[in-house]
């Protein structure tokens, strides 16, 4: 495909024939009853998801940076959380996906989505210390390509000419607040998907944005209670084909063999995250039953909980978090670090304790 043919996309909803259920009937079952069984043991969890739905949501923020080609570690972005450092751009590139997904959340609990809310998203994204386009918070104005992640940089595709960006933006907005066909929500956010890859709206961050559209998006079809489904870490491990096949609805219109991979991705992430789940909960209970066993304080609920979304932390981060007082949570860390419930890099100022259990799952 040579640089001056840029892609003439088509407006949604897509034409009649061009998806075929029974070619992943069994697959979009499958995913299905997963995404059930995946809310229900989010629902079920003893200890509430908001303690620990951020530190995931990091991981996940970690995942779609990583497709990018960011140089960062879940240990890092962490390390991060308890001592914060704005010098490192590929840790600021995660905190801002992750910032951005926030933000995106809020926006859609009182608000449709719209072109603001996508160039609100691209702004803080591409905020403060990062590897960043010219243009930043508006679509683009000149024509981006999409090239190979090696040597060559051969050009893959060429999205649609910069004219066609705001027309394209403000179909596929009008197919998502208000679709006209009868698609399923998992098989229709998997075609929103491609399509917000295809238009490439902005100079880049493009990616980055469109795999934040798949929970944010069946968090607002009510798909799921909180924006918790995380696919990009799938995507990481499969990304040859997952962009081989969003060429192929390019160059062929196949649809199917794109849905039908999505489905597949959606179950076997689902998988990986009840296991996650089920393995924090089971944590949890053990680590607060030792815990009541050498304490009768009450503060030590807290600060275990504090731990889930903080798992490399530092005493001065849980007494700003719970208002507790200091000499109480430096007491319970001590504890904890004799029960071996946390280990600490054996700093005298600034020591940070580490939740290498919760680590250990999540990585």
């Amino acid at each position: 495909m040579s640089k001056v043919q840029a892609y003439n996309a088509s407006f949604l909803p897509l034409s009649n024939g061009s998806i075929h259920y029974s070619y992943f009937l069994d697959e979009l079952i499958d995913a299905t009853a997963k995404l059930e069984v995946y809310k229900e043991k989010i629902a079920d969890s003893k200890l509430e998801s908001n303690w620990f739905m951020p530190t995931l949501q990091q991981k996940e923020a970690l995942a779609s940076s990583l497709l990018e080609g960011t140089q960062a570690t879940l240990d890092g972005v962490l390390t991060n959380q308890a001592e914060p450092n704005d010098s490192d751009q590929n840790i600021n590139e995660v905190l801002n996906y992750f910032n951005a997904s926030k933000k995106g959340i809020n926006i859609l609990g009182r608000e449709d989505f719209s072109n603001e809310f996508f160039c609100e998203l691209h702004s803080i994204l591409m905020n403060g210390n990062v590897r960043k386009p010219e243009v930043i918070g508006k679509y683009r104005t000149e024509q981006n390509y999409i090239g190979r992640n090696d040597g060559t940089h051969a050009i893959t595709f060429t999205p649609p000419a910069p004219e066609k960006v705001p027309e394209l933006m403000d179909n596929l907005i009008s197919y998502i607040n208000e679709p006209s066909d009868v698609l399923k929500p998992l098989v229709r956010i998997a075609v929103i998907h491609a399509q917000f890859e295809t238009v490439h709206p902005f100079m880049d961050g493009n990616g980055r944005v469109g795999r934040m559209l798949i929970p944010l998006y069946l968090y607002y079809t009510k798909q799921i209670e909180l924006p918790c489904f995380f696919i990009s870490e799938a995507l990481e491990h499969d990304k040859l084909r997952y962009y081989n096949l969003l060429n192929n609805i390019r160059q062929k219109d196949d649809w199917n063999e794109w849905i039908k991979f999505f489905l597949a991705t959606v179950t076997k992430q689902c998988d990986k995250y009840i296991s996650i789940v089920t393995a924090i909960n089971k944590l949890h209970d053990l680590h607060m039953s030792i815990a009541c066993n050498f304490t009768k304080s009450s503060n030590v609920v807290p600060v275990i909980n504090m731990l889930y979304q903080y798992p490399i932390t530092t005493s001065k981060q849980i007494v700003e978090k719970t208002k507790l007082p200091m000499t109480s949570v430096n007491r319970l860390l001590k504890m904890m670090v004799n029960e071996n419930i946390l280990i600490t890099d054996g700093k005298q100022r600034n020591k940070k304790y580490i939740y290498y259990g919760l680590l250990d799952i999540i990585r």
